[in-house]
């Protein structure tokens, strides 16, 4: 009886959390579809490119490798500086190797979108990345094997 109201409360954090998934992609694939169309496009400069360790303070347990790109650009004379690589999901890694997604050097020149309204928003991925849709996919459709077929003798 215990373990069924436990199975019971866990499927309903696996709903809770799906949905909420649900809104936070809609969000990115609808900045990526329209959002980002409406912004002006201009060349930028990589500042600083490093892998760093980061952990996070209110989770103990989400540590790893990550990519810290910065950059800066110029709109209306104005000298602009971010560090907004992209809107998908990231995953940090358990190794400095594989952290390093990008291939940018400093100095470097790239392409940046950034908000007309707003300069100071701007972002150097201009593409959705469709792995934000199929990982978690994946992880939910075996939590939904596991959990909600999940029967007790």
């Amino acid at each position: 009886m215990i373990e069924n109201n436990i199975m019971y409360l866990f499927q309903i954090l696996v709903v809770i959390s799906f949905c909420i998934w649900i809104v936070y992609v809609s969000r990115i694939i609808i900045f990526y579809s329209t959002t980002i169309k409406k912004w002006k496009r201009t060349n930028a400069t990589i500042i600083d490119c490093e892998v760093n360790w980061f952990r996070s303070k209110t989770d103990s347990d989400n540590e790893g490798w990550q990519e810290i790109i910065k950059y800066n650009y110029t709109v209306n004379s104005i000298e602009y500086k971010n560090d907004c690589v992209t809107k998908n999901i990231r995953f940090l890694s358990p190794s400095k190797n594989f952290a390093k997604n990008y291939g940018f050097k400093k100095n470097q020149k790239v392409e940046i979108a950034y908000d007309p309204l707003n300069p100071q928003k701007s972002i150097i991925d201009l593409r959705f990345n469709f792995l934000t849709l199929i990982i978690p996919i994946f992880f939910y459709l075996i939590t939904y094997l596991f959990v909600f077929n999940w029967n007790t003798p």
